[in-house]
């Protein structure tokens, strides 16, 4: 439990502090403080709602984040939604008017270990997969937001509410995609192989975004032939350019999978 002191404690290190990420220690325990932040510019907003247009992806709409007191109470129901649906996800100490208090979700994020520790891209599948098992969805599943701790998963960042603006199984898509997006250019391995591994889980999915899945590697996979070198592209098209990989070879093997039924019939 937060004593006044304790609250005092936070209050003066955030006064101290410019970033809105910080580590408290309450006992034995390390506790993330997380502070209010202004709503994000609209004209980002644009930009990823045209390039969904263009790429013929709703899927891919901005899911708006209010900022500010708001994206504190989305992200407060949806910790204790996910939590309560078996999602692990930081737990919820201590709430405050303009930042909440909780667990530590783990000691890094998958992002700074798939280059060097490549078997934890398997694991994020097989917990993306559980998540939507359990009938809900991500937020902002980049692979920044998914984190390891002692060999487990959890997920952070729930700042927006994806079924407000989009049917279920189209935000159990997104996660797919955002995931991808966000890791499958940072693998050492073929595309081959990452869309098989996919699939293992892909499969396990229900049938709606299995669905939506494969359209959208019939409509995305032209991604490949962006340029590969980070540099001057950046790497926001060489993400892009991973994940057209991946997903054209996803259709691809869907295809093989598709006509070896056909002729079993």
């Amino acid at each position: 439990m937060f004593s006044a002191q304790h609250i005092q404690q936070v209050e003066t290190a955030i006064l101290a502090q410019q970033g809105r990420i910080l580590t408290f220690q309450l006992g034995d325990e390390t506790l993330i403080i997380k502070r209010q932040e202004a709503a994000r510019p609209l004209l980002g907003y644009r930009l990823l709602n045209l390039l969904a247009k263009l790429l013929r992806q709703p899927l891919l709409c901005a899911v708006p984040a209010p900022g500010g007191a708001a994206a504190q109470a989305i992200e407060l129901q949806r910790l204790t939604t996910l939590r309560a649906a078996g999602v692990a996800v930081p737990e919820i100490r201590h709430v405050a008017p303009s930042w909440f208090a909780m667990t530590l979700a783990g000691t890094h994020s998958i992002d700074e270990l798939l280059r060097s520790e490549q078997q934890v891209w398997e694991l994020a599948l097989a917990a993306i997969l559980d998540v939507h098992q359990k009938g809900q969805n991500l937020s902002q599943a980049f692979a920044r937001n998914i984190m390891w701790r002692d060999g487990l998963i959890a997920f952070i960042d729930f700042e927006d509410d994806p079924v407000k603006t989009l049917p279920l199984a189209y935000a159990q898509c997104r996660d797919w995609l955002l995931f991808l997006h966000s890791s499958a250019y940072q693998m050492n391995i073929s595309p081959d192989i990452l869309a098989q591994r996919w699939q293992h889980y892909l499969a396990q999915d229900s049938a709606e975004v299995q669905a939506l899945i494969q359209r959208s590697s019939q409509q995305l996979g032209w991604l490949r032939h962006l340029p590969r070198q980070r540099k001057p592209w950046g790497r926001d098209v060489v993400s892009l350019q991973g994940a057209g990989q991946v997903l054209h070879a996803l259709k691809n093997q869907q295809s093989k999978i598709h006509e070896k039924h056909e002729k079993h019939e």
